[in-house]
């Protein structure tokens, strides 16, 4: 094989099988790039050597005295998982009460919250309409100026006439 296996694509994954098989067989190297395994070294780009003790192995090669260390352990470590369960407070009847004061606290703030929203936004509303109701009063005035205005020059014109 000419390319380790990390460089190699599908094709020639295929065509080189058999020997990939023999390489992949009982690894001792891994790649720290992409986690490829092989026997031979350079097959990978990056190989790294796999620790002699797997822990598939490990575990067949301790003792018996230290496989029940272990279980006792995970027994003790259970049981006070246990308690620790048990002893978690009870919620009383008296507690679930507050809780549904409190949802129903937080409902009535949000019908007070969209209530305060509907106030304000007639408040607005009321601002814009005494806006323009000033604004419309202004127009008058000054309609009543330049019309009054008109009416004394027509008079004046009138009376200039006779």
């Amino acid at each position: 094989m000419t390319k380790s296996l990390c460089k190699m694509n599908r094709k020639q994954i295929a065509d080189g099988l058999s020997d990939i098989h023999r390489l992949v067989a009982e690894p001792k190297f891994v790649c720290r790039s992409c986690a490829r395994c092989s026997a031979d070294k350079a097959a990978l780009c990056k190989p790294t050597p796999i620790s002699t003790l797997s822990p598939q192995n490990a575990a067949d090669k301790q003792p018996a005295s230290a496989a029940q260390d272990k279980s006792q352990l995970v027994k003790k470590v259970i049981e006070q998982a246990k308690q620790k369960a048990n002893d978690k407070p009870k919620i009383s009847p008296e507690r679930l009460l507050e809780y549904t004061s409190t949802k129903e606290i937080k409902r009535a703030q949000k019908a007070l919250k969209k209530q305060y929203k509907q106030q304000k936004e007639l408040l607005k509303l009321a601002k814009k309409k005494r806006k323009l109701l000033k604004r419309e009063a202004k127009l008058i005035a000054c309609l009543d100026v330049t019309q009054f205005s008109d009416l004394k020059k027509t008079s004046l014109q009138a009376s200039n006439m006779h």
